[in-house]
């Protein structure tokens, strides 16, 4: 007997929503930060998984083909940005993830399970990340670089990574205590104690604006009001004992400090834990009458519009300390990672940085400096010597500056497409999943998640499960058999940056070069053992690659100084101050021994590169 179409529809979405779990989980735990080896893999799954979906369902139609489409036209726009990038390896590298991200969104699509079954799993997902996270604070030998930045940080490599998921345990855990109060008071708890341990300020608001969302949305308002405040009131117990213990909270511990903090740490987390899931039990058995319900719902409103004022008040009357402590730029030596970090106002210099994209896209406004090159713009435009960075810690501005206006509208067309079908689907589950996708992409406006693979993969699969309503009947085995040759091409593209790595650690130069032909650095190793003849070509090929590449031209002028070429080291240098002039160009050493063999005056900044031998 023939499947009725909707029992057949359900069962072609079991295919890409479980290949979507999986590639979820082994991005959240395994993708170790910015390393290009796991995203060939996990990427390679998501890839092959969504090509493979289309022999069994098309893509469907409305907000979703929207979010697909946006998100596979901004790849292929990076891609096209090496045609003119300053850099056209990192541009290949930066295409590279928005396939992968493209992919983990076209699963999400093609698979659209209920939001029930998508919000359950994503509970259990970020519940998984959460609990490791704190066990390997307790256990020192499941993360042992905690002994030397305590900021939590495991299993994602960077505290404002982690910190996103943690938000997302606040909707979903107050989604689950509709089901279970214990279960998801437990939740919250977990993710606000790993939260604060991030030390994120920016994570800790994106999470009290998702509780009071979900409180102001969802009709059960007072039992939701009553789980935040009994786990967050947990957590802030829990995060209190922590600030207490050296092992937990301060850098540099010993391991057996930490080990024997650990142990109390963890009880406490327990302990706490345990009252936490006791106070859900006693809000699931609450019974309120309308009359009660509408007056502690009124109390709570004024309540929260009395700190809304005050918090105004205070913005106000400091609005001026507050903008100078914000916008100052600060040396690494100031940026404080420990427990400080919670109670500071400055940016961490990304007021600078932001700057520096906005100056960026005004100068290339159509197609911007090509995708992933933005240090580039920060080298020559930085005003510190000592603080660099590889992205402006703003998502669309980033995209603003490096694809220019196109790449910005395609992001953001994909950003308002996944919000816009989670507004229309909200109620439960899907005000929980929107509130996740809604955090998500507020988070990129502060920080650099596309540069990971363990958050944006993740989350935008979920977009794509809020925005995706896969159509019955619409195979199309031409597109199918297209798309998975498409990923399988896909696959290489994703590898051959990273062979190409592997083989250059292993100095097997040629074979490097012919998995990545657009490495400068791959010709610049060549050149180190080449004659200067040689060396001269192989960086000037490089210099064809990345002409604003500051290093080149310095490691140019070094090859014609000790050819004796004076003057040709005089340019080279000129063009390596231009694109960095408060790097190696402008100091003492190799710099200024230049400058004097020509005749030109200078005033060096400290030690720079040695001089020529």
């Amino acid at each position: 007997m023939l499947a009725s179409p909707p029992v057949r529809a359900a069962g072609e979405r079991v295919l890409p929503a479980f290949a979507g779990f999986v590639a979820c989980f082994c991005a959240l735990f395994f993708a170790d930060g910015f390393q290009l080896g796991p995203l060939v893999w996990i990427g390679g799954i998501a890839l092959v998984a969504a090509a493979a979906t289309l022999l069994l369902a098309g893509p469907g139609t409305g907000p979703g083909l929207v979010y697909l489409g946006c998100l596979a036209a901004l790849a292929v726009w990076c891609g096209l940005t090496i045609a003119w990038s300053a850099s056209p390896n990192e541009s290949w590298i930066f295409t590279n993830r928005s396939l992968a991200y493209a992919a983990f969104a076209a699963l999400g699509v093609l698979a659209a399970p209920g939001l029930e079954a998508a919000a359950a799993g994503a509970a259990w997902l970020v519940a998984a990340v959460v609990g490791w996270a704190l066990l390997a604070k307790c256990v020192p030998a499941l993360y042992p670089d905690y002994g030397v930045t305590a900021r939590l940080r495991a299993p994602l490599d960077d505290w404002n990574m982690l910190a996103i998921v943690c938000v997302a345990a606040v909707p979903l855990g107050l989604w689950v205590a509709r089901r279970s109060r214990p279960a998801g008071a437990v939740l919250l708890y977990a993710g606000v104690v790993a939260l604060l341990l991030t030390y994120s300020r920016f994570g800790v608001a994106l999470a009290c604006g998702a509780a009071v969302v979900w409180i102001l949305l969802e009709p059960d308002r007072v039992e939701s009001l009553a789980t935040a405040v009994a786990g967050g009131g947990a957590a802030a117990g829990a995060f209190g004992v922590a600030l207490a213990l050296p092992g937990i909270t301060s850098d540099g511990a010993s391991r057996a400090v930490r080990g024997h903090d650990g142990w109390i740490f963890a009880l406490v987390v327990v302990g706490l834990g345990v009252a936490a899931a006791l106070a859900g039990a006693a809000i699931s058995r609450l019974r309120l009458d309308p009359a009660h319900r509408r007056g502690i719902e009124r109390a709570a409103a004024v309540a929260a519009v009395v700190v809304a004022l005050a918090g105004l008040a205070v913005t106000l009357a400091k609005a001026s300390t507050i903008w100078h402590e914000f916008s100052n730029p600060v040396s690494s030596g100031e940026i404080a990672n420990n427990t400080t970090h919670l109670g500071s106002l400055g940016s961490g210099n990304r007021w600078s940085w932001w700057q520096e994209a906005w100056t960026g896209f005004t100068e290339h406004p159509l197609g911007g400096t090509g995708a992933g090159t933005w240090q580039y713009t920060n080298l020559r435009l930085r005003t510190t010597s000592d603080v660099t960075a590889l992205e402006p810690h703003n998502t669309p501005l980033q995209f603003l500056s490096e694809t220019g206006i196109v790449g910005f509208l395609l992001y953001l067309g994909a950003a308002g497409a996944a919000l816009l079908a989670a507004w229309r689907r909200r109620g439960g589950a899907g005000t929980a999943l929107g509130l996740v996708v809604l955090a998500f992409f507020l988070h990129t406006v502060v920080n650099y998640d596309w540069s990971f693979l363990g958050v944006s993969g993740p989350f935008l699969f979920l977009g794509g499960v809020v925005a995706g309503r896969p159509s019955v009947g619409t195979r199309r085995p031409l597109l199918a058999a297209a798309a998975v040759l498409f990923a399988l091409g896909c696959v290489y593209s994703l590898a051959a940056p990273w062979l190409s790595q592997r083989a250059e650690a292993r100095l097997q130069l040629r074979q490097a070069h012919s998995y990545d032909p657009l490495s400068t650095s791959v010709l610049s190793l060549q050149a180190a053992f080449a004659s200067p003849q040689e060396a001269e070509r192989l960086y000037l090929k490089a210099l064809s690659l990345e002409p604003t590449n500051s290093e080149l031209w310095l490691e140019l002028a070094r090859v014609y100084a000790q050819g004796g070429a004076w003057v040709d080291a005089y340019r080279a240098l000129t063009h390596a101050y231009r694109y960095d002039p408060l790097g190696p160009a402008g100091q003492c050493g190799l710099a200024e021994q230049i400058r004097r063999r020509v005749g030109v005056r200078s005033t060096c900044r400290g030690a720079g590169l040695a001089p020529i031998p």
